[in-house]
This record gives C-alpha cells, sequence and structure tokens, in this order.
C-alpha cells in the first residue's frame, strides 16, 4: 500500500524580521530527521515541499543528511498549492476592522502592541492569532482577497490528490509542508469539521510527521504528530 508522509518544516523565525527563516533550532530538526530516517533505513520514493523558504529549506536539509548516509533522495517537486494557510494576509489586511467591531479583538490587539519586545510577546500574538483565525474559519467576516478557509481546504486536498495520482506500487511519498496542509490531511482522512481542522493546526509540533496509507483517492491515518528522532524536551517545539 502507498504511504503518504506530512512533515511539518522545522522551527521558523517567530517574532523576528524573516519569520520564514529557519531558527537554528530548526535547522537542526531538519537534520535530525534526515539523519533518523537514514539510520532505520527509511525509503523515499517521492518528495514534495511547499514553495514557502521554511519549507523548503527543511526537505533540503533533511535530505542533506539523509544522502550523507549513503542513500538516494529524489529530487524535490515545488507544489505552490501545499503553502500555509493565509495567516500574515488575514492579520494584515483585517485587523484594524475587527478591533473596531469586536471588542474580544481590540483587546487582545492592544496587547498585542502593548507587549512587543517584551517575554509576554508570542503569547500575545498567539492569542490574537487564534483568535482571528477561528473568526476566519466560522466565516464570521468575509475574508475578501484573502483565502477562505474553504478554498484552503480544496487547495490542499487537490494538491494531496495530485501526490496519490503519482503513487504506484508500495511507494513512500513525502511532503514537506506546515501545520494548516498537515491537519487538513487529517481532516481528509478522519472527515473532521473546520474547526477541530483548525485547532489540530495548533498542535502540529516543528518538522513532526504524520503518516497516512494513501489507496485511490483516500487516506487513512496511521500516525499523527510524531517524533521519533527528537532528542530531549528542547527539541520539541510548536513555534
Amino acid at each position: 500500500m502507498n504511504t503518504l508522509t506530512m512533515v511539518r518544516h522545522g522551527q521558523a523565525s517567530f517574532l523576528e524580521a524573516d519569520y520564514d527563516k529557519l531558527s537554528t533550532l530548526g535547522e537542526k530538526q531538519a537534520a535530525d530527521l534526515g539523519i533518523a530516517w537514514a539510520r532505520s533505513g527509511h525509503a523515499v520514493d517521492h518528495v514534495y515541499s511547499g514553495p514557502r523558504k521554511r519549507q523548503r529549506k527543511t526537505a533540503e536539509i533533511a535530505a542533506e543528511a539523509y544522502r550523507r548516509a549513503g542513500l538516494d533522495w529524489p529530487e524535490v517537486t515545488i507544489l505552490e498549492d501545499f503553502d500555509e494557510y493565509p495567516a500574515e494576509s488575514l492579520l494584515r489586511q483585517h485587523i484594524q476592522s475587527l478591533a473596531e467591531r469586536h471588542a474580544d479583538v481590540r483587546k487582545l490587539y492592544s496587547d498585542f502592541r502593548d507587549t512587543r519586545g517584551t517575554p509576554r510577546a508570542a503569547e500575545a500574538v498567539e492569542a490574537l492569532f487564534r483568535t482571528v483565525t477561528a473568526m476566519w474559519v466560522r466565516e464570521e467576516f468575509d475574508p475578501g482577497e484573502v483565502e477562505s478557509w474553504k478554498k484552503f481546504e480544496q487547495r490542499i486536498m487537490g494538491a494531496i490528490s495530485l501526490v496519490q495520482s503519482s503513487l504506484t506500487g508500495d511507494a513512500h511519498a513525502v511532503v514537506f509542508s506546515s501545520a494548516g496542509p498537515t491537519a487538513v490531511a487529517v481532516q481528509k482522512a478522519l472527515n473532521l469539521d473546520p474547526m477541530k481542522a483548525l485547532e489540530l493546526s495548533w498542535l502540529v509540533r516543528n518538522c513532526s510527521c504524520s503518516e497516512f496509507f494513501s489507496e485511490g483517492s483516500e487516506i487513512t491515518l496511521r500516525s499523527f504528530n510524531t517524533v521519533p528522532h527528537g532528542l530531549g524536551a528542547d527539541w520539541i517545539t510548536y513555534r
């Protein structure tokens, strides 16, 4: 049976000028994944990546570590449709209007601005992000030019179907992407509602693996959010 593994990118540079760049720990997470797969003889037949730097770099570093063991690693195919959901655009384009209309968002936005550069900044960003994305998924405002959750779902499911169509025999495809696409794959496998899928996306660890059996157009969840290659508590991150 064919296998599809969704890998979230390594830790990015949260709260820094270029979030899309892997952190030093993120690079180590990616290398450790490649090393662990090489040691276990984990065969890889097809490799795909989303377009973001953090996604492509994770694939690149994992490949380098895997190949150092003398094993073959396929060239990566970049699929734009495995991009993450548009969180940055969502906040940038709608936070002002949402803050004007909703007292809870206004309070969270004020906390976000007041805590910049302090130890509480990450907590404030997370609270604001979760509230606005939940409103987006529940369709509580018109996202305008920003991709809706439904269109995001369709994009990811279309990309998964494209990968599935290339699998024959007992092939193993690996997709380096983000938390949102991983959650949508689980949503597809378990027939979850959109809010459950969004909540899952908040739980996906950096450089974690979620594995699915693929048969025809169907996928079956085998494991979710595993980090068997993780080395200690300091290795495990979510942001």
